[in-house]
């Protein structure tokens, strides 16, 4: 005999089960004569046990089938073309983790990788404020161990941070790369930078494409059910092609109801962009558009639409990469800023990037310390870009400002140690050190940071930037 077994959606009682419970009872009755037993009580409610397993037949099937979880994919990656990169790096700083997706699989990262994030929680939003950004950048650039100070592990990747939506907004900063480090790994240990292990840092270089792979920084990556994904997708594809449609067709009005009327663009607010987009339609007598290889990221509330675009009249062509960043605007997607960058400037997707120039930097550092040490000051001017500022002064006030402290001391010993290079693109670079300033009897020691431009063949100071680590400085 037994307990009663499920079997479909019913339980079934074997009453022979029930009557051996019944006499078992009454032999104990017999055994132990002091405790009372109630044989018309006993049958009432082993007869009530039986109504009640039979009045809940949906029992068994969920003690048999556990509940399914819902398969979730990420909501940031909606639309991903063929010949583009096939991997996306998606970044969660509330996890502190990095999940790398390829495109035929949503469903389940193909590697994760555990990772270090701005030590100051938020967006960032201004220089030196120890914060990651969020949002939807590309890699731009890449360095290996011999190029980079240690520091940097064994490599390290630019992303294109500020974007154009970044810029548009006024955030500020540059400078945050993947890296890798030489220490443990710690969570929320980095200036700002999105830190790896190195040997993880060396497994993400396979998966990574120059301006082509790309990478999405969010607080906390949302998961979504493939359905509302797909919806949505849809919805985006539409706005897109239905704006195509009506700028190509020449119907300003319903051209700009795709746009904000917080949008602007090249300097122009909403009435301004009309007003072009109106005098270039009346200017031609056909417009073409057309626009391929469409892909659409999400961070948050922001689209962005990233595509191909191909612009013809009878007297002018131009072509391109079009990006369309979009917000919803109660239940409606709406263009709140748009970019385009000419074939001609535009940057071919590569695997291989060019080495950076850290030794000629580091050359061109020494060269200015000398000259300072020396107080050879035309030399030492020579070094700074005409449009340096630093502490309220520009290049001639600088240079006022030198005199008086060399003529103030007879003689100067610059060190300086610890030096970090990190080069923003091919034409900017950031020099970051700790300074050792004696002039005479008078010592100051602090950190310096110096943004370079390059002007020609020649690095230029753009900007210089002093914390001093004791009290009462001069410089």
């Amino acid at each position: 005999m037994g307990p009663p077994r499920p079997t479909g959606n019913h339980f079934i009682l074997n009453a022979g089960w029930a009557q051996s419970i019944f006499m078992k009872m009454m032999k104990e009755q017999r055994a132990f004569p002091l405790f009372k037993f109630r044989p018309g009580l006993l049958l009432l409610t082993l007869v009530s046990l039986t109504i009640v397993l039979l009045s809940v037949p949906a029992l068994s099937g969920r003690v048999k089938k556990p509940i399914s979880q819902p398969s979730l994919v990420p909501a940031s990656i909606l639309r991903w073309p063929g010949n583009n990169s096939p991997y996306a790096v998606l970044v969660d700083k509330s996890a502190q983790k990095i999940f790398l997706y390829h495109r035929d699989n949503l469903l389940s990262p193909s590697k994760i990788y555990p990772c270090s994030t701005g030590e100051n929680e938020g967006p960032k939003s201004k220089q030196n404020d120890r914060k990651t950004p969020e949002g939807i950048y590309f890699f731009t650039n890449f360095y290996v161990k011999n190029n980079l100070s240690p520091i940097y592990g064994a490599r390290a990747f630019p992303i294109d941070y500020p974007n154009p939506m970044d810029k548009k907004e006024g955030r500020e900063g540059y400078g945050i790369w993947f890296h890798g480090t030489n220490k443990p790994l710690k969570p929320r240990d980095s200036n700002g930078c999105i830190v790896l292990d190195n040997h993880n840092i060396d497994q993400l270089a396979d998966y990574i494409k120059l301006y082509d792979t790309p990478v999405i920084i969010s607080s906390r990556i949302e998961m979504v059910r493939p359905e509302k994904l797909k919806k949505e997708k849809k919805e985006l594809e539409k706005i897109i092609e239905d704006w195509r449609r009506e700028w190509e067709r020449k119907e300003i009005d319903r051209y700009m109801s795709f746009y904000s009327r917080r949008f602007t663009a090249q300097g122009k607010d909403w009435d301004q962009w009309k007003r072009t987009k109106s005098r270039l339609a009346n200017q031609y007598e056909k417009i073409r558009v057309e626009i391929n290889n469409l892909q659409l990221l999400r961070n948050d509330h922001l689209i962005l639409a990233r595509f191909n675009q191909r612009y013809k009249t009878e007297v002018f062509n131009s072509e391109g990469e079009k990006r369309l960043f979009l917000q919803k605007n109660s239940n409606q997607w709406k263009i709140v800023g748009e970019f385009f960058e000419g074939a001609d400037k535009r940057h071919v997707a590569i695997e291989r990037p060019a080495v950076p120039k850290t030794e000629e930097i580091q050359r061109f550092i020494e060269l200015w310390r000398k000259a300072w040490e020396r107080k050879d000051l035309k030399t030492y001017i020579a070094c700074y870009d005409t449009q340096f500022r630093s502490r309220s002064m520009g290049l001639r006030s600088w240079k006022r400002h030198r005199e008086g402290l060399n003529r103030k001391y007879r003689s100067l010993e610059i060190q300086i140690s610890n030096l970090k290079v990190e080069q923003v693109s091919d034409g900017a670079a950031s020099v970051t050190f700790k300074q050792n300033y004696r002039a005479d009897e008078y010592n100051d020691v602090g950190l310096k940071e110096i943004s370079l431009i390059k002007k020609g063949k020649h690095w230029k100071i753009r900007k210089e930037e002093w914390q001093p680590l004791g009290r009462n400085s001069r410089l």
